[in-house]
């Protein structure tokens, strides 16, 4: 766990509560299962363990434990598929790291992302030619280089959170650099003509349109934000509901008089 904890790889820790019956595994045995699904320990094999892999991964993206009741019976008779004949409940709780936002561009916008970014408890790296730490003193990594040279350093999953904001300078550039990355969220900054620009050059170049459609751009939610600090609240919005996968919709829209 510690390993993993140091190389910021978010895991789901599945533990056996209960255990009633014949069964592959004792109560108190546990399992971590990454991001990138690789298993360390065991819960005892078998299609158990399979279903408990599969659950994990879910749990890892909705960021809530889960305790697992498995039938170690027949299929036809309500089971997972095991002749063990007992039964098991397997506890799954995530360990998630602090999700990082990586911002590329070093304008005034991105000051602005940085500082609320931090705030909310981002892992916060920016990553430009041009940008200096002490600009950006609340960032916990700053890499003075082009986006292309960087990414090389810079390690993105699915818990990372890509903010484009180049002021044009290399929008394009930056946006082909991740396209194929993990990151659970990538966001480009720019007026709807020039994302329309963007994405017709990359589909000219074979991306595909489904790829591109996956981008939040022109990004931010619409709360008609003017200033530097509104813009950069509207993007963390925008981020946040993605990450805790929800609506964004006023609570008050959940309530009936």
């Amino acid at each position: 766990m510690q390993e993993l904890i140091e190389k910021n790889t978010s895991f789901a820790v599945a533990t056996i509560v209960k255990a009633e019956g014949s069964s592959p595994g004792k109560v108190g045995a546990k399992m971590l299962v990454d991001e990138n699904r690789e298993v360390i320990g065991s819960i005892g094999g078998g299609c158990a363990e399979s279903i408990v892999i599969e659950e994990a991964i879910k749990i890892l993206n909705t960021g809530e434990s889960k305790l697992l009741q498995l039938k170690l019976e027949d299929e036809e008779k309500g089971g997972i598929g095991m002749l063990c004949g007992g039964t098991m409940e397997v506890f799954i709780e995530p360990i998630r790291l602090s999700p990082k936002l990586v911002i590329i561009g070093s304008g005034h916008l991105a000051k602005s992302i940085c500082r609320l970014g931090k705030f909310l408890d981002f892992t916060v790296v920016v990553i430009d030619p041009f940008a200096e730490k002490e600009d950006f003193s609340e960032a916990d990594e700053v890499v003075s280089a082009s986006e292309t040279e960087a990414l090389g350093k810079v390690k993105l999953d699915p818990n990372s959170h890509i903010v484009i904001v180049t002021r044009h300078k290399y929008d394009e550039q930056a946006l082909r650099s991740v396209l194929d990355s993990k990151a659970a969220y990538i966001g480009l900054v720019g007026s709807k003509n020039r994302i329309n620009l963007i994405f017709n050059q990359l589909m000219s170049e074979g991306v595909p349109k489904e790829k591109l459609e996956s981008i939040y751009a022109p990004i931010g939610l619409d709360i008609g934000a003017k200033t530097p600090a509104e813009i950069a609240l509207s993007i963390l919005s925008e981020i946040i509901k993605v990450k805790n996968a929800k609506t964004g919709q006023s609570l008050k829209e959940f309530i009936e008089i």
